[in-house]
């Protein structure tokens, strides 16, 4: 059995995607991790839910499984009539500051300004980020959850 962390979580978008189909390769991992959430749990953000959004819409990510915009929208409202996860719109007071210093110095990759988004929000909201990315441990005194799938996700 997994061992979830007690205070309530960030979820990645990746996290999201394989909770959000039976057919990416972590989905297992992301349920067995959800089933042991409590009421409220697992948080998800705007730049997640626009993550996720965007992916489940990307016809070269979901293939044969590619949502249109309605189909998503469906998606995100069943996610939100699971009383595990809350959603919350608004971002944290003084986010810019740890975002910028989780930004500040580093080389560019795709990845960059969300994760590190994604970190500072985490951080300064006092949640711990659940991922199945390892490479999130690269920023500093972050409270980082990473799953394993025995696989690599989509």
């Amino acid at each position: 059995m997994m061992t979830t962390p007690a205070v309530p979580m960030l979820c990645d978008v990746n996290v999201l995607l394989a909770l959000a189909t039976d057919r990416h390769a972590a989905h297992t991992a992301a349920v067995r991790w959800l089933d042991d959430v409590p009421v409220g749990g697992a948080t998800i953000c705007r730049i997640a839910q626009t993550g996720l959004l965007q992916l489940l819409n990307n016809p070269a990510v979901m293939r044969e499984d590619v949502l249109d915009t309605t189909a998503c929208w469906g998606l995100w409202c069943r996610f939100l009539e699971d009383e595990r996860i809350h959603f919350i719109p608004t971002e944290p007071p003084s986010l810019d500051a740890t975002f910028e210093r989780f930004t500040s110095g580093r080389m560019f990759t795709p990845k960059l300004w969300p994760d590190a988004y994604l970190a500072a929000y985490a951080q300064v909201s006092g949640l711990v980020l659940v991922t199945f990315d390892h490479g999130f441990r690269q920023f500093d005194s972050l409270a980082c959850h990473v799953l394993e799938s025995g696989q690599l996700p989509l």
